[in-house]
């Protein structure tokens, strides 16, 4: 027998475990997820002859539309299914159930990230069409320009940084996270030597979310500069942070620097029709951090 519910505050460690089982993250960001972010009444389970099979997390998200005014959103997170259990649809049916627990919620809308290129076809099969886009280039440090001595990188905290972020993504369809998301990124990057940064080119100020890939290589998950101000940015970012090479993620927008291309990387799924008509089919917007 299967059964989908909401999950109970009891239940945590069978999550952890079902995640770790999946996934194969370090347990580390698994328990900092946990600590920062998770809302028994927020996970969905499904769970087969009662014993944990699949799961995801629903994450709260405002979306600022183009030509003023916000959505409500939630953003489907860690979606996972046991390996032993997989292929029996568990994953789909917990989507489909995803879409009345939210509109009893009174959501705008629902947002995932695919985590990579070929699942963008499963969600779409779902309700799901593209909707955020980021722009993206990868660099060896050797490539970087010098450093201006006056450009500043400091790390902040998660208040400080989702102020910068607000103010830099004004006017640009985008999501917006809560302080408790910001510090669950701020974590993430702290584990692999990263975090979070103010990025001072002359007196404009910035911020980037960083996070080692390994020792040799730096994803920045967010550059929020504008485009005149990118290379000196990242320069100042590339002299900070050690290492060899770089990938960068800026709106879809902002085409700053030599070299970067457009890459899907969202998708939404309206159930406010008038909202997702402001929206439209040919909306570029800006999710950033993801999480993944």
């Amino acid at each position: 027998m299967v059964e989908i519910r909401p999950s109970r505050p009891d239940e945590a460690q069978a999550q952890k475990d079902l995640w770790q089982a999946a996934f194969g993250d370090d347990p580390r960001y698994i328990d900092w997820f946990y600590q920062c972010c998770w809302r028994p009444e927020d996970m969905l389970l499904l769970l087969e002859d009662g014993k944990l099979a699949s799961m995801l997390a629903l994450l709260p998200q405002t979306i600022t539309l183009p030509g003023g005014g916000t959505a409500s959103a939630w953003y489907i997170y860690a979606l996972a299914t046991d390996p032993a259990v997989r292929s029996k649809g568990y994953g789909r049916q917990l989507l489909l159930y995803v879409d009345e627990f939210l509109k009893q919620r009174g959501a705008d809308c629902v947002t995932v990230v695919p985590a990579e290129a070929s699942l963008f076809k499963f969600f779409s099969m779902v309700g799901f069409l593209p909707g955020f886009f980021t722009r993206k280039v990868e660099l060896l440090r050797s490539m970087t320009t010098a450093a201006h001595p006056e450009d500043k990188v400091e790390p902040i905290g998660p208040e400080e940084y989702n102020e910068i972020r607000r103010n830099a993504l004004e006017g640009i369809p985008s999501v917006l996270y809560g302080e408790d998301l910001i510090r669950y990124q701020e974590g993430m990057g702290k584990l692999s030597g990263g975090g979070l940064y103010r990025v001072m080119v002359g007196d404009f100020r910035g911020c980037a979310a960083a996070e080692y890939l390994d020792k040799k290589s730096v994803l920045f998950k967010e550059l929020l500069l504008p485009p005149e101000h990118m290379p000196r940015g990242l320069a100042a970012l590339a002299a900070k942070m050690p290492g060899q090479r770089c990938f960068v993620r800026t709106p879809a927008q902002w085409d700053g620097m030599q070299g970067s291309y457009l890459q899907p990387f969202g998708m939404v799924k309206w159930y406010d029709r008038e909202k997702g008509a402001l929206w439209g089919e040919e909306t570029q917007g800006y999710m950033g951090l993801g999480f993944d």
